[in-house]
């Protein structure tokens, strides 16, 4: 069996070796307590206390012990720090080394690595290796969790052996339980995959499940509920076995996907039970991928129609609104004109009274005509202007033969779904004709009156429209839910267990260091005294007249932000004149030279997992797949415009070494590398609190594409589609997170993905625009560790919520005072929902946007969502208080936003390909590409920030280093007229100069 690799030579060696530290660590690492220095005044020799010191440091950085040579470059620190002089380790022996490695142990309060503690690293890297993590992540983590439990970190072939096991044991156990199958028919019914198309010759029957349609024309529909009845059909028979053997959502994702990327051979070369088993994987795959596929696509067609619909009614208001004021006009005079004809001869005492009755009679009858008249008009340009019922019943033709099958198909989750929806849909799946005794209760009043003509017989068609939009409706607000889905499942099921979180709720929240969290009673006290503070801090300064910028008025406030102006001297200390301004550099040239330095390329492996065949890819493929995603070349365009590429090579690359995690993963390499460069520190506000902001950035898709990620927004777009990236950025202009959502999403549920997405660039305070907030978030984000500082329009319409009634402020003279109470029976009654909630978010079960999702989609009915939005009021009062009071954090705010809608400038320069139009379908593919240009943006901004440093290193006086620093304290790294992204790239050469710029 061949050993597998974990890490890369160079990184198994680096794991191996004693850490090395700078000045500032040595310091701290090798610094001794009163304990530590009454152990060594014991010790016989300078030797062993030297090595001792040395064990001690090393350990307490790292919880692990390494074998220390005489040559360690620690050594003379050490021997001079504590006036130590001799210094030969020949004389220590090996028991004297276990001893201190106990005594060290002991006074950490470390556990020795043993055989309890080796099961716990199993059970966690079991549970890694069936979400599919990286065997290096895995290797990482376990680290991490060793140093979490408090025990001593295991050597590299200890944890490599328990990877190893886990990853071998993944897929085993499924294949034993398989065995038993071996014979059976049902299995048997897979092979159908395997043959080849009777439609198209040389092509396998597999083939035309890889890719998912987009497109909603009925054509597209009905072809793709063909397959989908074909996959539904085997999921059926085969669903047993799938339980059985234990194939989870996720071993069925990444074998299915392991199936989509490879070659027909590739499959039929395996063994009789391999291969069945990825295709019970990718049976099950494919029935909820498309499941969710389709309803994206319902939910696409039944929002165009609605779109239709309500351009209709507005075209037909703007065409007859002049008609009926006039005709509204002309009724009111003739109304009136009757009354004062009328009034007139009732009157006139010179006519008599028998002759007033011929003249009234006259008179209406004349009337009369004219008002008839009228209203015939009136008719006529109601006939015209049809309501929605009559438009909803003209679309439904169209509606009906491109989504009745999907409803046919969809199986719907009637445990958690609204009954009379249910009933609705299982009456329009049994029958063929639409009856008068039709289930109603899912309609409104006004809805129920309008399916019955005049006569009380049902409209079939407009039933069926408005059933349409129903379903719809109902899985957008969580009342309607899939059996077998990953997106539209109900809430509960996107949770932690309840019995697992009631069995696990300490170990849980003391794993994810919220034991805090624990008891609300202790938990909410800081923060209602900190509410109490805020009000009284700010108006106190309101009545003083203290808060310069604030004003009272009528009914509201008035609160201004002045800008912060920079002086003419910091206007010309500009970074920009430091670049290169003679040259281009090539953007290949600038990947590699930041290769070198970081090593982001290793982190682009080769999908499957397992195999320790695989070697290393070519980067010039890698260069060439990135700038290809990156800068919006299509991959054979790529090819084309590029020396040494050819375009079978490049797809190959892209298919099997370019996934969301890779890319993703070699952007964090990136940034973990700048953000240990201290000049990446000067443009923070406060070198110990990293400032953070988000926003989103719209893209428009290409025509030709269809996406179900794409959306109308006619502001952005007119009538074309579009999709919107939601980026991160910190201080130093790091982009550390960046997804890409359909344009109608609301972006606040993507705000605590981005700040939980990984450890390298870790949030202190983040601020979004008015999209980017919701008092939900507030409550969340606080109870993640996060603030949560957003810039909001209409600020002074923002409510405010005390820990006391609105009379008690008011009697302390308070001119900013709460609407009402907080309720923290809500709060208290559901902390322990709240509470699995957050821990689902920090165990990654689901992502927190996805939690999110279903959560607001139930926002009328849903207990925890009132009670997290009530803690979130608290959070948000807090905070409203505190941005009236504080103006430097307001021009904080302020300037961290401006930084991210900069950064979008440079985002559209990177992606300049196919006039930088999405040309991705999936999701998938767009956050794969969106990833390769934010990848490149981060590589600009490394270089930059690389080779200004060594502007620093080559200065020739401390004048000229001040004035580099005040130059980048006054503008910003983001530079990019100097970096060549146009024309051919030639991956024949690397212009080692572009390297030498930076090192």
């Amino acid at each position: 069996m061949s050993v597998l690799q974990i890490l890369t030579k160079e990184e198994e060696k680096s794991f191996n070796v004693a850490p090395k530290f700078d000045s500032f660590a040595k310091n701290y690492f090798f610094k001794l307590n009163s304990d530590i220095i009454e152990i060594i005044s014991e010790m016989r020799s300078d030797s062993n206390k030297i090595l001792f010191i040395l064990m001690y440091g090393y350990f307490k950085v790292s919880n692990r012990f390494f074998e220390i040579k005489e040559d360690d470059e620690n050594y003379l620190y050490i021997a001079n720090r504590n006036n130590f002089n001799s210094f030969d380790f020949q004389e220590i022996s090996s028991r004297t080394i276990q001893r201190y490695k106990q005594i060290i142990r002991s006074h950490f309060n470390i556990l020795e690595f043993n055989e309890i503690t080796e099961s716990k690293l199993q059970h966690h890297t079991a549970e890694l290796a069936n979400n599919f993590i990286h065997r290096k992540k895995i290797f990482y983590s376990l680290v991490d969790y060793s140093k979490k439990l408090n025990i001593e970190v295991p050597s590299y072939s200890v944890l490599s052996n328990i990877i190893g096991t886990a990853l071998n044991s993944q897929t085993n156990s499924i294949l034993n339980a398989l065995k038993q199958y071996k014979n059976d028919e049902r299995l048997q019914l897979l092979d159908e995959f395997t043959n080849k198309s009777k439609s198209y010759k040389n092509r396998y029957n597999i083939g035309s499940y890889k890719k998912l349609g987009h497109s909603t024309t009925k054509k597209q529909m009905v072809s793709s509920l063909v397959q989908l009845e074909t996959i539904k059909s085997k999921f059926t028979i085969s669903k047993p076995i799938i339980d059985e053997v234990g194939i989870t959502d996720r071993i069925a994702g990444y074998y299915s996907k392991w199936l989509e990327q490879s070659k027909i051979t590739q499959l039929t070369q395996k063994d009789l039970l391999n291969s069945r088993f990825m295709l019970l994987s990718f049976i099950k795959y494919q029935y909820y991928i498309r499941n969710d596929n389709f309803i994206d696509r319902f939910i696409s067609i039944i929002q165009t129609t609605k779109n239709s619909l309500f351009r209709h009614q507005k075209e037909l208001s703007f065409k007859y609104e002049p008609l009926k004021k006039a005709l509204t006009q002309s009724l009111e005079d003739s109304n009136l004109s009757i009354i004062n004809d009328v009034n007139a001869i009732l009157e006139n005492n010179k006519i008599h009274d028998s002759n007033k009755v011929s003249q009234l009679k006259e008179i209406i009858a004349s009337k009369t005509q004219n008002l008839k008249t009228l209203l015939t008009q009136k008719s006529d340009i109601e006939e015209q202007d049809l309501n929605r019922f009559d438009f909803l019943e003209k679309s439904s033709k169209s509606l009906q033969g491109k989504l009745s099958g999907v409803i046919k198909l969809i199986e719907f989750d009637k445990k958690s779904s609204n009954k009379n929806l249910i009933n609705a849909i299982q009456y329009f799946k049994d029958t063929n004709t639409i009856k008068q005794n039709v289930p109603l209760e899912f309609l409104d009043e006004e809805e129920k009156l309008a399916v019955y003509d005049s006569e009380g017989k049902i409209r079939v068609s407009l039933y069926k429209a408005l059933l349409f939009i129903h379903i719809s409706d109902g899985i957008k607000s969580g009342i309607l839910n899939l059996k077998y889905s990953y997106k539209y499942k109900s809430f509960e099921e996107y949770l932690i267990p309840k019995d697992e979180y009631q069995a696990k709720k300490y170990e849980l929240l003391e794993y994810y260091d919220l034991t805090h969290l624990e008891d609300l009673k202790k938990f909410i006290v800081p923060i209602s005294k900190k509410l109490e503070s805020s009000f009284k801090v700010t108006n106190e300064k309101i009545i003083n007249e203290l808060n310069f910028h604030f004003k009272l008025t009528n009914n509201s406030f008035i609160l201004s932000t002045p800008k912060l102006e920079k002086t003419d001297q910091q206007l010309e200390h500009t970074i920009s004149k430091y670049f290169p301004q003679a040259e281009f550099i090539s953007v290949i040239d600038l990947l590699h030279s930041v290769h070198q330095q970081t090593n982001f390329l290793d982190c682009f492996k080769h999908y499957s997992l397992q195999n320790t065949r695989i070697k290393n890819l070519d980067e010039n493929l890698l260069y060439a797949s990135i700038v290809g995603y990156g800068c919006n070349i299509s991959l054979s365009k790529m090819s084309k415009i590029s020396k040494g590429i050819s375009e079978n090579e490049l797809d190959t690359a892209t298919t099997w070494y370019f996934s969301e995690d890779n890319t993703t993963e070699a952007n964090d390499k990136i940034l973990a590398f700048t953000d240990n460069l201290e000049i990446s520190k000067i443009l923070r506000n406060n070198k110990k609190i990293n400032h953070t902001s988000s926003d989103g950035q719209k893209f428009n898709i290409k025509s030709s594409i269809d996406s179900t990620n794409a959306g109308y927004s006619f502001k952005y777009f007119g009538t074309a589609k579009g999709v919107s990236v939601y980026t991160f950025i910190d201080e130093s202009h790091k982009l550390f997170y960046s997804t890409v959502i359909n344009v109608n999403e609301r972006e606040s549920g993507y705000v605590i993905d981005g700040l939980i997405h990984n450890n390298v660039v870790k949030s202190d305070i983040h601020s979004t625009d008015t999209h980017g907030f919701s008092e939900v978030i507030f409550g969340i984000t606080h109870l993640l560790g996060f603030s949560f500082a957003p810039r909001i329009k209409n600020f002074k319409d923002q409510q405010l919520y005390g820990i006391n009634t609105p009379k008690y402020y008011a009697q302390k003279g308070y001119q900013l005072v709460p609407k009402r109470k907080i309720n923290l029976e809500i709060i208290k009654d559901n902390w322990d929902d709240i509470l699995r909630f957050i821990l689902t978010i920090k165990s990654r079960k689901t992502t927190a946007s996805q939690l999110l999702k279903r959560l607001t989609s139930y926002s009328k009915h849903h207990k925890l969502y009132t009670a997290i939005k009530e803690f979130g009021k608290i959070i948000k009062t807090d905070f409203l208080l505190t941005y009236i009071d504080n103006l430097e954090l307001r021009q904080r705010i302020e300037k961290q936003l401006n930084k991210v809608e900069a950064s979008n400038k440079f985002s559209k320069a990177v992606f300049f390909g196919n006039n930088a139009e999405f040309i991705f379908a999936s999701q998938e593919e767009q956050n794969i590409a969106n990833n390769c240009k934010r990848l490149i943006q981060n590589a600009v901004i490394l270089w930059n920030y690389l080779y200004i440093n060594k502007k620093l290193q080559l200065a020739s006086s401390q004048t000229q280093k001040d004035e580099i620093i005040e130059a980048l304290k006054n503008s910003s790294i983001v530079h990019w007229s100097h970096i060549n992204f146009y024309g051919t790239y030639d991956f024949t050469k690397i212009d080692k100069k572009v390297l030498s710029m930076i090192s």
